[in-house]
């Protein structure tokens, strides 16, 4: 229940932020990023999956993007002319 009460607040002052500026915006982003639990998750992610994030993309799929995105542009300059 504390950690709901904690949370009730942060809401409205991000509506309240976006209204009144920078300033409340710059507190929200602040209360968020010092949640112990959004602190250990974002950890834990990028343990997990920034090496593979950081892989390149196999050719094969290159390949399908470019297919796909060729045919896509054919397909719209078929329509305009």
């Amino acid at each position: 229940m504390a950690s709901d009460d904690r949370r009730r607040p942060s809401g409205p002052a991000s509506k309240a932020g976006s209204k009144a500026g920078d300033g409340g915006k710059m507190r929200v982003a602040k209360a968020s990023s010092e949640r112990p639990f959004d602190m250990w998750l974002q950890k834990q992610l990028h343990a997990m999956y920034d090496e593979i994030a950081s892989e390149p993309l196999p050719n094969d799929l290159l390949n399908l993007i470019d297919h796909d995105a060729a045919k896509s542009d054919d397909a719209k300059g078929d329509k305009k002319g």
